[in-house]
């Protein structure tokens, strides 16, 4: 065991996700996660010399966690988030999990450590009728060669931003003004209803991408066919925040995000109709609470004396 190179192991464990992927026992998204922090873990480590998979001790495992990495622009990031440094300790303890149950190591570095705690679940920012029309106006520029408004134009549909980058040409259907979403983890397939803008951006966007985009390739509206789940996500925030930036857009001081056009749009349908279910069934949730807090509605009324000193 002890001649098992870092490198082999992470091999041995990848095809072991992937068994599992297929299997249905682990998401895709979470095994290509897994992946990449192992594949950088056999970079980290060959830095300083080590080959072995037992060479990574609670040590050099923890340095691994903590250590500085780059964001999506190339700049060094000296202390990276507790979101990245629990994927990272996630990778590793599942590298070590897998590669003790194919027998190539018996250790299991950061086994005792307590998890990396996280941070309190961000709100959605309120944006304003006005808001939405200053990003609808910004994300215009450049198109359709630029798919920042067919990806506004489907965050507002009710996608989520898990969807949006798998959403292809052959999804929307202008005649009955929807949109076919896939689905996603915690996320029901369903069709989304466009609006009259939405409708127009996406038509000029997909008639683009038909054209530029070879007849056997996948005409996906916002993102390159093939590219990992998380990929794909990644990419569609990046575009938001785009606009976001250039439009200046900041609900209670910060960049506006995709969640906060979600939760405007939800705010909009339950004012409409005046049903939690309705934006339960739009945005693909199968909670009543969790569509009731995306559209900012308190249902549930707070008991007498809660809350208060």
């Amino acid at each position: 065991m002890a001649r098992v190179t870092l490198r082999h192991a992470v091999l041995r464990a990848s095809r072991a996700w992937a068994e599992q992927v297929q299997g249905g026992t682990m998401r895709l998204q979470t095994a290509e996660k897994y992946i990449q922090a192992c594949e950088r873990l056999v970079r980290y480590a060959a830095a300083l010399g080590l080959v072995r998979l037992d060479d990574v001790t609670d040590t050099i495992a923890q340095a691994f966690i903590d250590a500085p990495g780059h964001n999506r622009q190339g700049e060094l990031i000296t202390t990276p988030a507790d979101s990245t440094r629990r994927v990272r300790k996630s990778a590793v303890d599942a590298l070590f999990a897998t590669c003790r149950a194919l027998g190539l190591t018996m250790q299991a570095p950061l086994i005792d450590l307590p998890p990396i705690p996280r941070s309190a679940r961000l709100t959605a920012g309120r944006l304003t009728d006005a808001d939405i029309d200053v990003l609808r106006f910004h994300s215009e520029r450049g198109m359709p060669q630029t798919r920042h408004a067919a990806v506004l134009g489907l965050l507002l549909s009710g996608q989520h931003t898990a969807e949006i980058g798998f959403t292809r040409t052959t999804d929307l259907d202008f005649e009955h003004n929807r949109v076919w979403s896939l689905g996603a983890t915690r996320i029901t397939a369903r069709y989304c209803p466009l609006d009259d803008w939405a409708r127009e951006v996406l038509r000029l966007r997909a008639d683009f991408v038909r054209t530029h985009t070879a007849p056997d390739e996948p005409h996906t509206l916002a993102t390159v066919a093939g590219s990992p789940a998380y990929r794909r996500q990644s990419s569609v925030c990046t575009a938001f925040g785009e606009t976001a930036r250039s439009s200046g857009t900041a609900p209670d001081g910060d960049p506006a995000r995709p969640r906060d056009v979600t939760s405007w749009a939800a705010a909009k349908t339950l004012a409409t109709t005046g049903q939690i279910a309705d934006v339960a069934l739009r945005f693909g949730l199968s909670s009543l609470d969790g569509a009731a807090r995306l559209a900012g509605y308190e249902w549930r009324p707070t008991p007498a004396g809660e809350g208060e000193e």
